[in-house]
């Protein structure tokens, strides 16, 4: 019985959903509509729609950006003197103003101490003030220092940066903290799909670094859950997500800054 509860539980919360809903509004509105040139236009926008929300789709954009960037053991990582952390996993407009509040790419922070726990680096660089337009109160960094020093890194091993909106300025600005403290080696933590932009834009500023990719996003489209053939928020932000990152690769290759 559980089994037949859950079940019916997963094809029922479907109904819930905002975008099968949409969808289900919209094939019974395609058949009530008489003209066949409003026909072809709702067509059109259900099938913009239902391949931005699409697995399949959001994967093969995602992996584009990930696949030059497989997985590294952390045991496996050279040692260096400094950890830089790339700001993104902070809410910095958060309804509960001045708490440090974690978003998807948390593991960007949380990997930075495991490397710094398992003695690969010396200090953490945090790099990250507000990329919001408008909303700068609340910086990336003075957030995330606090997270470091509750999860055991000591301030003296800590350097902060909260200038910075953008990746281009995360790799200005680091590097003349790293001047500042005369680091010559680093690690460069970023999400995986981040990664291409962020590298390009270190090496610009002639930073030697080893990347270590985490906040992997690609999806295992051969597991056979019955979630991936619903069109889901979290596919359109998956999508989203990478047309922006593809974007703003290649607009950042047009100003010189890769």
């Amino acid at each position: 019985m559980d089994s037949i509860f859950f079940t019916l539980s997963k094809f029922g919360t479907v109904l819930l959903y905002p975008l099968p809903v949409f969808f289900l509004l919209a094939i019974l509105l395609l058949f009530k509509t008489k003209s066949g040139h409003g026909k072809f236009r709702l067509f059109q926008i259900i099938l913009f729609l239902y391949l931005a929300s699409n697995a399949f789709v959001a994967n093969f954009l995602v992996q584009s950006l990930e696949k030059d960037f497989p997985p590294i053991s952390i045991k496996d990582l050279p040692k260096a003197e400094v950890a830089i952390v790339l700001g993104g996993m902070i809410q910095t407009i958060s309804a509960h103003p001045g708490r440090p509040e974690l978003s998807d790419s948390a593991d960007r922070l949380t990997d930075a101490v495991r490397i710094y726990k398992a003695g690969k680096v010396k200090k953490i660089l945090f790099t990250g003030g507000s990329g919001l337009l408008f909303a700068d109160v609340y910086k990336e960094a003075d957030l995330a220092k606090e997270l470091f020093l509750d999860l055991g890194v000591p301030e003296k091993d800590l350097i902060w940066e909260n200038k910075s909106r953008n990746t281009y300025e995360n790799a200005v600005e680091t590097k003349k903290l790293l001047a500042e403290n005369k680091l010559n080696s680093s690690i460069l933590i970023t999400s995986a799909f981040h990664m291409k932009r962020a590298a390009g834009c270190f090496e610009k500023q002639e930073i030697s670094f080893v990347p270590y990719p985490t906040d992997y996003r690609a999806t295992n489209l051969q597991s056979g859950a019955f979630e991936l053939y619903i069109p889901s928020a979290g596919f359109l932000e998956q999508t989203t997500m990478a047309i922006k990152e593809w974007v703003g690769y290649f607009v950042y290759r047009a100003k010189s800054y890769l």
